[in-house]
C-alpha cells in the first residue's frame, strides 16, 4: 500500500482535540479518514516514534497520571518531495460510497476496483461517480463502524434477504417528505435513516482499523447512526497544566539533564550489580561526556535524590493551587530561558490608584493614563484598581496538553472512556507542549468575601448550581459553582473579547485558566484569572499580550470589559433571559456579549452571567464596581 499513501499536514494541537485518536477527519483529496491509535505510532523498525517530553513529572503527578508523556511523531518533506521521519497513520472511513447519479451503495469500491484513494471510483450500475457516504454507526462503549446498511434496511422484514458484503444491491433515496431512506433492490424492503432510534444494530468492528473481535454490547449500551460531523461521535478528554518551578527552572543540556533524559542508560547502570563493572561503565561515561567520574556520580546522586525537584508534597488535585502559588511567588534570579517567567507589576498597578485619586504630586492626576481613560469617572478607575490585588505579567509559559482518551455518544451515564491505545495497556500517553505568554491577576479577597455573602447574589448562583446538578453536561474538570466562580469566569470572557478587539489577537488563540476556591483557611482561598496564548507556532510569542498587560494598558482593557458587561446588542432579552445554552447554564450571556470560541474556554462556554458584573436593580444585585465604591 506504500504507493497508495497520501499525506495531510495537521497541527499538534488538533491531535489532542477534534482531530485526535479515533476521530473522523477530512484529509488528502478531501477524503474522510479515521486516525488510528498509539500502538501504530512506530518507526520502520517497530519502535515507538513518539519522543518523551522531559521535565513534566510534577505535571503528571498533579494530574494523577502514572505514565510517560510523549509528543506525537513528526515527518518532514525533503527536497525530493519525500517524507523523512515518522508520520501518524489513518485509514479511509467510512468505506461505503454512494453513486451521485443512481444512489446505489458500494462497499469499499477503492479495494474492489484497485484504485488509489485519490482516484475516481465508478458506479457499476450507471458508470456515475461515487463519493463517500457521510454516515457512520457508533456505540456508547466506543465502537465506530460503517452503518450496517443491510440490517438497517431489513430491520422490519422477516430476514429472508441475506446479506452480501461484496455486492451493490442497496440504494439511498428520499421519501415524499424529503426524509432519507435506504432500499433493497432484491426484496423491495426500505427503511428511514438519519433518525437516532437506538436499535440493536450489529456492529462488527470496534474501530475502523481493528479487525479483532470487538467488545460486546450490553443492554444499557446505546447504538446510534449519525452523520460524521455530529459532535456525539467524538468527545476527546484532555487535561492541561503549566510547567512551574522547579521543573521550569532547569538549565537544559547540562550533565544532569543529559543523564536524566537518557532513561535507557540509567536502567543499564542500575542493572549492574558488580561494583567493578559499574565503575568501568561510569568511567566510560566520563570519557563520553568529557567530565570526571566524580561529576558523573554527583549527577546520579541528584537524580536519585529526586531531580529535578526534591520535595514530595505534590498531591493529585492540587494542580491549580500549585500554579496559583507559583504566580504569586517572587522567584529569585529568574532567567529569560526558563519555561515560567513572571514579572510582578502589583506596585505599579497600585500606583495607578494614587494617580486616579490624586496624591498632590501631579497637577493632573490622570496624566499617566491612556487618553481613552482620562474622561472616565475617577471612581470607576479607582474601583477597578482596588479590585485587583495582584497584577503579574507572564512573559513565558510552557503548557502541557495531555490526551487521555475519548468518549462516543457522551451522556450522563456514559463512563466508557476509550484510552489512546484502545486496549489500555500502554505505559505512555500522547501529549504536546506549547509555549506562550499571558497576564495573571487576582481579585481582592476582602471585597469578594463581602460581595458573595449578599443574599440575592447567592440565590442567583445557587439557581445555576442546581441546574448543573440536574443537567447531563459532563466536564473533564470538577467545579463548584459559586458567585465567585461565575464572576471570575464571566470577567475572563469579557476580557478575552476586549483583547481581541484592542490587541489584534484572534479570540480563538486566547485561552483562560480560572483559579477559584474558598475554604475556611483564608491562605488557601483563590480568586485569579490567567489569560494567555500557548501554541506551537509564532502566534504564542508575538508579545502582544505582554504589551497589553502593562498596568496602564491593562487598566484600559478592564475598563472596557466592565463597560461592555453593562450592555448587549440583544438586551433586554439577553439580560432578562431565564437561561441559555445547554441545560440553561448561562444566564445573561450570549454570542453577542460574553461567549468566546470554544477552544478558549475551559468550561464549554457555560456558567456565564453578566448580571454578576453589571448588577440588576430588579433583582437587587449591585453593580460590582459600584459595590466597591460604596464599600471603600
Amino acid at each position: 500500500m506504500k504507493n497508495k499513501q497520501l499525506y495531510t499536514p495537521v497541527r499538534f494541537s488538533h491531535l489532542t482535540s477534534f482531530a485526535g485518536i479515533g476521530s473522523i477527519v477530512r484529509g488528502a483529496e478531501d477524503k474522510l479518514m479515521a486516525v488510528v491509535d498509539t500502538r501504530y505510532w512506530t518507526n520502520r523498525s517497530g519502535a515507538i516514534s513518539a519522543q518523551i517530553i522531559p521535565y513534566v513529572a510534577r505535571v503528571s503527578m498533579a494530574l494523577g497520571i502514572n505514565k510517560e508523556l510523549r509528543m506525537p511523531p513528526t515527518a518532514k518533506e525533503n527536497d525530493k518531495g519525500r517524507l523523512t521521519g515518522s508520520y501518524l497513520p489513518a485509514v479511509i472511513f467510512p468505506t461505503f460510497a454512494v453513486c451521485k447519479s443512481c444512489g446505489f451503495l458500494h462497499p469499499n469500491p477503492w479495494r474492489k476496483q484497485a484504485k488509489k484513494f485519490n482516484e475516481r471510483v465508478i458506479c457499476e450500475h450507471c458508470k456515475g461517480l461515487l463519493e463517500q457516504v457521510t454516515w457512520c454507526a457508533i456505540s456508547s462503549r466506543g465502537h465506530l463502524d460503517d452503518v450496517p446498511w443491510h440490517y438497517l434496511c431489513h430491520s422490519k422484514s422477516d430476514g429472508g434477504c441475506r446479506i452480501d458484503y461484496e455486492a451493490s444491491y442497496l440504494r439511498i433515496d428520499t421519501d415524499a417528505g424529503g426524509r432519507k431512506k435506504v432500499m433493497c433492490t432484491r426484496c423491495n424492503c426500505s427503511n428511514l435513516y438519519g433518525i437516532s432510534d437506538n436499535k440493536r444494530y450489529p456492529l462488527h468492528k470496534y474501530q475502523p482499523w481493528i479487525f479483532q473481535q470487538s467488545p460486546k454490547l450490553d443492554e444499557e449500551d446505546s447504538v446510534r447512526i449519525l452523520e460524521v460531523n455530529d459532535p456525539r461521535i467524538y468527545l476527546p478528554l484532555r487535561e492541561n497544566a503549566l510547567v512551574i518551578p522547579p521543573e521550569s527552572r532547569i538549565t537544559k543540556a547540562n550533565l544532569v539533564d543529559k543523564l536524566y533524559n537518557n532513561s535507557k542508560l540509567r536502567r543499564e547502570i542500575d542493572r549492574i550489580k558488580i561494583p567493578l563493572l559499574r565503575n568501568g561503565k561510569i568511567r566510560a561515561l566520563a570519557t563520553r561526556f568529557r567530565c570526571s567520574v566524580q561529576e558523573i556520580n554527583n549527577a546520579f546522586k541528584q537524580i536519585d535524590a529526586g531531580y529535578p525537584f526534591f520535595e514530595d508534597n505534590i498531591r493529585v488535585g492540587e494542580l491549580f493551587e500549585d500554579e496559583y502559588r507559583a504566580f504569586l511567588k517572587l522567584w529569585d534570579d529568574m532567567r529569560d530561558d526558563e519555561d515560567f517567567v513572571t514579572d510582578h507589576r502589583t506596585d505599579q498597578w497600585k500606583g495607578l490608584l494614587r494617580q486616579s485619586l490624586g496624591d498632590g504630586r501631579k497637577n493632573d492626576p490622570t496624566d499617566d493614563l491612556p487618553d481613552e481613560l482620562k474622561n472616565n469617572l475617577p471612581d470607576d478607575l479607582a474601583a477597578i484598581v482596588k479590585m485587583v490585588d495582584h497584577h503579574i505579567i507572564a512573559k513565558r509559559l510552557r503548557e502541557i496538553q495531555v490526551f487521555k482518551g475519548f468518549y462516543r455518544d457522551p451522556g450522563e451515564e456514559n463512563k466508557n472512556l476509550v484510552p489512546p491505545d484502545i486496549v489500555g495497556e500502554s505505559d505512555w500517553l500522547p501529549a504536546i507542549e506549547l509555549f506562550g505568554e499571558g497576564v495573571f491577576f487576582t481579585l481582592d479577597e476582602a471585597i469578594l468575601l463581602k460581595w458573595e455573602k449578599l443574599s440575592e447574589v447567592k440565590k442567583r448562583a445557587d439557581e445555576v448550581a442546581e441546574r448543573y446538578e440536574k443537567s447531563e453536561v459532563a466536564l473533564a474538570q470538577d467545579i463548584t459553582l459559586t458567585p465567585r466562580f461565575l464572576l471570575l469566569h464571566t470577567l475572563s470572557h469579557l476580557l478575552i473579547r476586549e483583547l481581541e478587539s484592542t490587541s489584534g489577537y484572534p479570540a480563538a488563540s486566547l485561552k483562560e485558566r480560572i483559579y477559584c476556591s474558598i475554604n475556611s483557611a483564608s491562605d488557601k482561598n483563590m480568586a485569579g484569572i490567567l489569560i494567555y496564548t500557548a501554541v506551537a507556532d509564532i502566534v504564542g510569542s508575538l508579545g502582544g499580550i505582554i504589551e497589553s498587560a502593562e498596568p496602564n494598558e491593562f487598566l484600559a482593557l478592564l475598563d472596557g470589559a466592565f463597560k461592555h458587561a453593562g450592555w448587549c446588542s440583544l438586551d433586554p432579552v439577553c439580560t432578562e433571559h431565564e437561561g441559555q445554552g445547554p441545560g440553561w447554564l448561562n444566564r445573561a450571556a450570549c454570542h453577542a456579549c460574553a461567549l468566546i470560541p470554544e477552544p478558549g474556554c475551559q468550561y464549554n462556554n457555560l456558567f456565564l452571567d453578566r448580571v454578576f458584573i453589571k448588577g440588576s436593580d430588579h433583582l437587587n444585585i449591585p453593580n460590582f464596581l459600584e459595590f466597591i465604591i460604596k464599600g471603600s
